[in-house]
């Protein structure tokens, strides 16, 4: 029993990694070139708010705002 599990976590193991494997890029290089050569407007990147975004938003503490607004005072610059 115990060698099935342990056969099962080895076989776990490697398809997590090859899961995680960045994907090949495999675009002829003038095709690449002729994208590059191109004039025009780039694409915009839309931006998403979610879920993540705002568990990972820094909140901005009453110090660090009082610290922020006077920069005349620095202790350690010589």
């Amino acid at each position: 029993m115990s060698f099935l599990a342990i056969l099962g976590m080895i076989a776990a193991l490697a398809f997590g990694i090859y899961w995680g494997l960045p994907i090949r890029y495999d675009t002829p290089l003038e095709e690449i070139e002729k994208k590059l050569g191109e004039e025009g407007e780039h694409a915009k990147v839309k931006r998403h708010t979610t879920f993540l975004n705002l568990m990972q938003r820094k909140v901005q503490k009453g110090s660090d705002r009082r610290r922020s607004s006077r920069r005349t005072r620095r202790p350690f610059s010589s």
